[in-house]
């Protein structure tokens, strides 16, 4: 059925009979519903774990003036991407809460679940693993010029490091955020959804599913009710302790 489905181009026909399948035609179908309301023609967009660019192709179509920075660790992926999508600058890199190099574990056959820990469902058989050494560094080290609209970050479990690497960019430019989490993935990083919580409610962050359900507390995001793919928006455009650091300036100045 599966197969039948991609040759048909008729998702929906593996939608009809699988639980997991219908979640994710849902998700794709908010996704793009969230950067087709978000961007504007010249927004920047931020692709953390950009794959081989399949959101990308969306920020290019929706905000073709805009400045789109992708960031992926597996050499051969961001080289498609820097081929393919030669509009978007490509950073070949690791994410997390401090800089430095890392063993990445890479899935040979399957990409996706890539990742600096080892996936511990995925078999060799079915993975075929290869070790890496990758630079790794911050998103706000990354983008200390950028001021980007929307950031998808899909890291396979180590998205609380992200996300303490990000904190100055999120107070100031606080953008839209599409966040990948699965709390069995990132249970392999030692984080849990309370901590993923508390990290972004902390930066007065509201925690949606990208269909829409929520605003989410602490412990129903942590529940999941099968949700993958999060959004989470700024409950204020400006983050309160921005707000301080803003007035402290001014009044030191004057």
């Amino acid at each position: 059925m599966g197969a039948l489905s991609r040759r048909l181009e008729r998702p929906e026909l593996l939608a009809a009979l699988y639980a997991d399948a219908r979640r994710e035609e849902h998700e794709e179908v908010a996704i793009a519903a969230i950067f087709a309301s978000t961007l504007r023609s010249d927004s920047c967009y931020v692709d953390v774990g950009a794959n081989r660019g399949q959101l990308l192709r969306k920020a290019l179509r929706i905000a073709p003036r805009g400045r789109h920075l992708a960031f992926e660790p597996i050499p051969a992926l961001a080289a498609e991407v820097e081929r393919e999508l030669p509009g978007v600058e490509c950073r070949q890199l690791a994410l997390a809460a401090r800089p430095g190099e890392a063993q990445f574990c890479y899935f040979r056959d399957l990409d996706g679940f890539s990742g600096l820990r080892r996936r511990p469902e995925i078999s060799d058989s079915r993975g075929r693993p290869e070790f890496i050494t990758v630079r790794v560094s911050t998103l706000d080290a990354e983008t200390e010029d950028t001021t980007p609209t929307l950031v998808k970050i899909d890291v396979e479990g180590a998205e609380l490091e992200v996300l303490r690497g990000a904190r100055s960019l999120l107070e100031r430019a606080r953008p839209v955020l599409i966040v990948e989490h699965v709390p069995s993935a990132s249970a392999i990083y030692g984080a849990s959804s309370g901590e993923i919580w508390e990290e972004l409610h902390s930066l007065d962050y509201e925690l949606y599913s990208v269909t829409g359900d929520g605003p989410f507390g602490s412990e129903r995001f942590a529940a999941g009710e099968g949700v993958v793919n999060w959004l989470a928006r700024p409950a204020r455009a400006t983050h309160p302790s921005s707000q301080l650091a803003s007035q402290s300036r001014v009044a030191s100045e004057s």
